[in-house]
């Protein structure tokens, strides 16, 4: 490139990013006396960490010169202790050692930063004694597949599905991405990889986890269109009889020392339960069985739903159909995002790629700007005493949001009210605006949040006494999160299964990833996985390390299996229980109703502790918390 062009590249750089990585490149003490300061977001809800503007001129100076004269030798990464200084010079904050743990590992200096490692490797003999089942191959399947190929230790991956990806290859709704930062949705192990856009489409994650399979040699292993019809536990022979059937829906068995449950949340569509539904005459599905062959051009379309997906795919639909019609039940907080549907740029990627360790600090930024977040979910008791709603920054976020709807929707104080939640943010999930109020100005779209009282042959009657007829309905009403296992049938030690366990309340889990008297048995997005901020692949990670090192514990000590123990099980629930007392997703009725809630109005979805503290339950298995034999 000539300067000028290196100079427009330059300009699209995350300076602070930048900075930091021309500090480990160039050691020059005056990067670390650089002023910063924190910039406000989000209406002051949120602040990220940048540099003085007086200082900007010489990074970008520093950075050409380095570009037009590449390091012979790039100094290798630092070590944890040097990284804690590192990580907060660039935030100009002070770290805990377990926070600074967590910051490392999303810096990923290390080829695997969450690996696997055997104390003392067994021989291929005694490994081949062993097998392992991965039920599912979404992003927690492939992750613990990765883990279980890097130590040797034979498995199997079941997908019901003709193709990998979860989440991103069953979902083909118009518009369908993801709405979180690609850098920071992305498994830290697998580096640079060329993400085309700042929040990748369904399509990009599919392909991504594609190229991860094929990468590290998953695919030999991986059998599609396989269902997991139950699983049995053989005590005597410390085994999982895992029953299976294959495409052509032949039954068989699978004898497995552990089995990883990957098949998470939102696997099992959940269709409305009104008067009529059976009746209705036109075209209907649910939007995660999307029928790519039905056109919906010039169609009278009505959509049933308007959470994250209905939300999402609702400005695609308005383009295409003569008429739409949205049935909303509960408003959704609706923000806008930063470069959400843009491109990265050419640019972009020529400083990840030729900028050591500027990768690492743009990745870190990401998680940062989420992680900074989760404090919007805390419930501050005095704030609340001294006249406040929830806590000085959910209710600036309120301020924030209800902000935003209005500037949208300009002067129409009708639409307005039907669109402004009455519950504090973060309650429910929070949505990224991918076009939704402006289509809601559209005249060929209508918002009917009168109960939907009926369908008919031809179309539905909702309570404002209206049938409205329809060519196609769509279903964008969720799934049933709480259905762990779908209509598989568990069977633990002593003939227990889940719906004993949990008939009280629902199901609960020790961090969130395993149950009692089901031994070597670990559920991914288990009860209480949703963590507090996102980029879920930072969970997903910690959970296949955690769970596969008490696999790799078991086989290295010729143990025959390990279960958590009952007294473990319930004094982690009871501490899960005090924790969502202060936590405005924690089933509170002025704050239940979404999925986060189950039929028993327990906060049964989300995780109440903050990310330093989850991870460090998670970093490191407490054996002593498990019944091992």
């Amino acid at each position: 490139m000539s300067t000028p062009e290196l100079d427009a590249v330059i300009e699209q750089a995350d300076i602070n990013a930048l900075r930091m990585a021309l500090l480990q490149l160039t050691g020059d003490p005056a990067f670390s006396k650089m002023e910063t300061f924190r910039q406000p977001v989000w209406g002051g809800v949120h602040s990220v960490a940048t540099v003085s503007a007086r200082h900007h001129n010489k990074i970008k100076k520093r950075a050409m010169e380095l570009l037009l004269n590449p390091l012979a030798d790039v100094p290798p990464p630092p070590p944890l202790d040097e990284a804690k200084r590192l990580m907060e010079l660039f935030s100009g904050d002070k770290f805990s050692s377990e926070y600074a743990r967590l910051g490392y590992e999303e810096l990923a200096f290390e080829p695997h930063p969450r690996g696997v490692e055997w104390t003392e490797r067994p021989t291929d003999e005694v490994l081949s004694t062993y097998h392992a089942t991965v039920v599912g191959c979404g992003a927690s399947g492939i992750a613990v597949a990765v883990l279980l190929e890097n130590l040797g230790i034979p498995y199997t991956v079941i997908e019901r599905e003709p193709a990998i990806g979860g989440t991103w290859w069953v979902h083909k709704y118009p518009d369908c991405r993801v709405d979180i930062q690609s850098h920071a949705y992305q498994f830290k192990f697998e580096k640079q990889y060329p993400w085309s856009e700042h929040y990748p489409t369904a399509p990009e994650s599919a392909k991504y986890m594609n190229h991860v399979v094929d990468k590290y040699g998953i695919r030999s292993h991986l059998r599609l269109n396989t269902r997991l019809l139950g699983s049995t536990w053989d005590e005597e022979s410390g085994k999982w009889n895992v029953r299976v059937a294959g495409p052509d829906g032949k039954e068989e068995i699978l004898r497995s020392n552990f089995v990883f449950n990957a098949t998470g949340q939102f696997s099992t569509p959940k269709l409305p339960k009104v008067e009529g539904i059976q009746d209705f005459n036109g075209k209907m599905f649910h939007a995660a069985k999307w029928d790519t062959n039905y056109s919906v051009e010039g169609k009278r379309v009505a959509l049933v739903g308007a959470g994250a997906t209905g939300v999402q795919m609702m400005p695609a639909l308005a383009e295409e159909a003569t008429s739409l019609t949205v049935y909303q039940r509960t408003p959704q907080w609706v923000v806008g995002m930063p470069k959400y549907k843009e491109n990265i740029t050419e640019g972009e990627h020529y400083l990840f790629e030729n900028i050591p360790y500027y990768w690492n600090w743009y990745v870190y930024s990401s998680f940062l700007k989420l992680q900074g977040l989760e404090r919007l979910t805390v419930i501050d008791p005095d704030w609340i005493a001294s006249g406040g709603l929830v806590s000085e920054y959910n209710d600036l976020s309120r301020q924030y949001m209800t902000n935003y709807i209005l500037e949208k929707v300009k002067s129409n104080e009708e639409l307005a009210e039907k669109l402004i939640p009455p519950y504090p943010p973060m309650a429910r999930r929070v949505i990224v605006d991918s076009g939704w109020f402006d289509a809601l100005q559209r005249d060929n779209v209508e918002l009917v949040t009168d109960k939907i009282l009926r369908f008919t042959p031809r179309g539905i009657v909702s309570a404002d006494d209206i049938e409205r007829d329809f060519d196609l309905v769509v279903n964008a009403t969720g799934f049933s999160v709480s259905d762990y296992f779908g209509d598989t049938k568990i069977v633990g030690r002593d003939s227990r299964t889940p719906d004993e366990l949990w008939a009280k309340d629902g199901p609960r889990a020790y961090l969130s990833l395993m149950i009692p008297t089901f031994p070597n048995f670990f559920m991914f997005y288990g009860p209480n996985g949703t963590p507090r901020f996102g980029g879920l692949y930072t969970w997903i990670e910690c959970w296949a390390r955690y769970c596969v090192a008490i696999a790799k514990h078991v086989i290295e000590n010729g143990l025959h299996s390990a279960a958590v123990r009952e007294a473990a099980y319930n004094d982690y629930n009871e501490k899960n229980d005090e924790a969502q007392k202060v936590n405005v997703r924690g089933g509170g009725k002025e704050y239940s109703g979404s999925y986060y809630v189950n039929e028993f109005g327990r906060a049964g979805t989300n995780m109440p502790f903050d990310a330093e503290r989850y991870h460090a339950l998670l970093y490191r298995p407490n054996l002593n918390d498990f019944d091992i034999r």
